[in-house]
C-alpha cells in the first residue's frame, strides 16, 4: 500500500511539474493537490514502519515546485487585447455571407 502511494505521488507531482510549465499552468493545482494528499498517506505508512522517507521528500518537492510556478504564472500573468478591427471586420464579414445564404434560399412547399 505504501509503495502504490509513492508511485501514484511521484506521477502526479511530475505531472504538476510539466503542467505548471506549459501554458496551460492553471491545470497543474489538480494534480499538485492529488500529490499532497497521496504524500501525505505515503508519510503516515512510512512513518509506521520506519522506512526512509527520500522518496515522499522528493513528491512534496516537486509538488512545492509546480505550485510555486503555477502560483507566480497565475499572478504575473497579463492578458493583452489585440487588434479588434480585424475581429468586428471578420465578424460582420460572417453575417453578410449567412444574409446572402438565406436570401439565396428557395423555400418551396
Amino acid at each position: 500500500m505504501r509503495l502504490l502511494f509513492i508511485i501514484l505521488g511521484l506521477i502526479s507531482a511530475i505531472f504538476a511539474v510539466i503542467l505548471s510549465v506549459l501554458p496551460l499552468s492553471n491545470f497543474a493545482y489538480f494534480p499538485a493537490i492529488a500529490a499532497l494528499i497521496f504524500g501525505i498517506i505515503a508519510f503516515i505508512k512510512t512513518r509506521e514502519t520506519n522506512k526512509p522517507k527520500h522518496t515522499i521528500q522528493l513528491i512534496f518537492l516537486l509538488t512545492i515546485i509546480s505550485l510555486a510556478l503555477a502560483t507566480y504564472k497565475s499572478v504575473t500573468a497579463t492578458t493583452e487585447v489585440g487588434d479588434t478591427e480585424q475581429l468586428e471586420q471578420r465578424a460582420q464579414d460572417s453575417e453578410e455571407d449567412a444574409i446572402e445564404e438565406l436570401n439565396d434560399i428557395d423555400i418551396s412547399e
